[in-house]
């Protein structure tokens, strides 16, 4: 039994050896289906393990095809919250109503908690081969106290301090996962600063804190993501801000990377014809 794969290929064979104008056409139409192909990629979220302590001691990790990215926590005294890296408390998480996520499923997602009142630092740092699709992605920042409550700064691969003025944003929406609840304002990011906060109100209010907010375009060769949580005082809050972190890559079907490939073997058998 012949596959789909060898149907197209032999069809392929056989218009090498037609008339120019045939294979003209057929070269368009693999021009199209080619260029077409990326819809047929998929997002895949970094898992995630940790080793479950709070504060300055936490350690957790995003492992994917592509690498790790290794996640350490740094407090003012007494800025952790009680359910700072416990992983499982927003595993799993679900953002499959984002058009660019549909079908992802429940996924694993990361938490640090900073208590109001306190400051704190969430460290990325690579060992992970970023694209240009990698993503990355924030859920649940405040709404209660002053903003800009969190700043992104990327560290570049000269190991200077910059902001993520390349960030592209890929999707935005409420995590429905059994840890989601809705948001209360849409989270924005201002990328000339890095500053982190909330926009529109959503769900006609009735939700918690902001949604999800999620980007690609991760400069090639940055070192480390650093985010930074300055969260002013409130009064009766004693478990603080708990923000879910993602890293997701669009990873392409067989079927897109196939045609691909025969794309550019049948213009490579073209340019051979018109050579010979």
């Amino acid at each position: 039994m012949f596959s789909k794969t060898t149907v197209v290929i032999n069809h392929i064979a056989s218009v090498t050896t037609r008339s120019l104008t045939t294979r003209l056409v057929f070269t368009t139409a693999i021009a199209v289906l080619v260029s077409t192909s990326t819809t047929l990629a998929a997002y895949t979220f970094l898992t995630v393990s940790g080793n479950n302590i709070s504060g300055n001691p936490a350690f957790s990790q995003f492992a994917g095809a592509n690498g790790t990215i290794l996640v350490t926590h740094s407090f003012s005294a007494g800025g952790a919250g009680p359910q700072d890296n416990l992983n499982s408390a927003i595993i799993p998480s679900n953002f499959s109503t984002i058009p660019a996520f549909t079908g992802t499923g429940n996924v694993d997602g990361h938490l640090a908690q900073t208590q109001y009142g306190a400051t704190s630092k969430v460290t990325f740092t690579m060992a992970y081969a970023i694209t240009p699709n990698t993503v990355f992605g924030m859920w649940n920042t405040t709404d209660e106290v002053a903003q800009p409550a969190y700043r992104i700064e990327l560290i570049n691969a000269s190991n200077v301090a910059v902001p993520p003025t390349t960030f592209n944003q890929v999707g935005t929406g409420d995590n429905t996962g059994a840890a989601g609840v809705q948001g209360r304002h849409q989270m924005v990011m201002n990328p000339a600063t890095g500053d982190v906060s909330f926009g529109a109100v959503i769900n006609g209010g009735s939700g918690i804190h902001t949604n999800a907010l999620f980007w690609d375009k991760i400069p090639p060769g940055t070192k480390a993501i650093n985010v930074y949580g300055t969260l002013g005082q409130l009064p009766g809050n004693n478990v603080g801000d708990g923000v879910g972190y993602y890293f997701a890559e669009l990873v392409p079907e067989p079927g897109s990377m196939m045609l691909g490939a025969i794309g550019l073997c049948f213009a490579g058998m073209l340019r051979s014809r018109r050579r010979g």
